[in-house]
């Protein structure tokens, strides 16, 4: 993850020359530095190096909750675009010395199948925003910061076979809790597959479809974090040949599931089988 130092303070005041894009949340200035506003409150300035950042915090409900918010949801994936990073939503796990990459929407079940995986004794790699670097070559993912974050009530399903301390609230108002796993990975290690989970309520069990073509590279645009502004800091063709190289190099499998609590354990046996 790109090193981001991060100050408290008051913001620079806004330039004079149009933005290059702006919108409710983000406002990407002419010399490429980035304003953020935070959902609950707060705002950040973010230099076009993505070396340094300034997030007030003033007037925000919960000044904590509204740091944390800017700090590690909305930096990081645009910090890794202005070094030419590839951020995608996802967990990575490192299985017998691989690393596969767990992909799909908010709710898909990324973090309780991480969480199967690590009370199998398998090491977690990153989690949240996983960074590719290397691309348009052999991908490697990047060691994230030590933790796994899940929701609160699945939390409570898995604290006891994390084996980690106690869990502590992420931010206020967000029901999600962080737990320390007791493996973690501290070195890059090159993706050898993505996963990408599909849920469904009812149906088969688990449905296995590999994802090829423009199937493939739309599932896989679509986990870019910070896709729009990606493409405005970088250029679009960076991404678009970032991805391809991706899916090039790397087996993209769906793994379409039934929502049920069996399914972790389900989706862990089968992703075991194939690493």
């Amino acid at each position: 993850m790109p090193a981001v130092a991060i100050t408290a303070g008051p913001l620079p005041p806004l330039p004079d020359a149009p933005p290059l894009d702006a919108g409710p949340l983000i406002r990407i200035e002419a010399d490429r530095s980035i304003r953020l506003t935070g959902p609950i409150g707060g705002a950040c300035h973010l230099d076009a190096a993505a070396t340094r950042a300034v997030i007030d915090t003033t007037g925000a409900a919960d000044p904590a909750a509204a740091r944390l918010l800017l700090a590690e949801d909305m930096l990081p994936g645009l910090a890794c675009h202005i070094h030419g990073l590839l951020p995608v939503s996802g967990t990575a796990v490192v299985i017998g010395g691989r690393a596969v990459l767990i992909t799909g929407v908010s709710g898909s079940g990324k973090s309780l199948l991480a969480a199967e995986l690590l009370a199998r004794g398998h090491h977690l790699l990153a989690d949240g925003i996983v960074v590719l670097s290397g691309l348009p070559g052999p991908a490697l993912i990047l060691p994230g910061p030590a933790g796994l974050t899940l929701h609160a009530d699945a939390s409570a399903r898995s604290a006891d076979r994390l084996d980690g301390p106690p869990p502590q609230r992420r931010r206020a108002a967000v029901p999600r809790l962080r737990h320390l796993p007791t493996a973690q990975h501290t070195a890059p290690l090159p993706v050898t597959a993505i996963f990408h989970l599909w849920q469904t309520i009812g149906g088969s069990d688990l449905e296995v479809l590999p994802a090829r073509g423009l199937e493939g590279f739309q599932t896989m645009e679509g986990n870019v974090r910070q896709l729009h502004e990606g493409r405005i800091l970088r250029g679009a063709r960076p991404i678009f040949a970032g991805v391809a190289a991706l899916l090039g190099h790397v087996p993209l499998i769906r793994l379409r599931h039934r929502r049920d609590w069996q399914a972790p354990a389900r989706l862990a046996d089968h992703i075991e089988a194939m690493s």
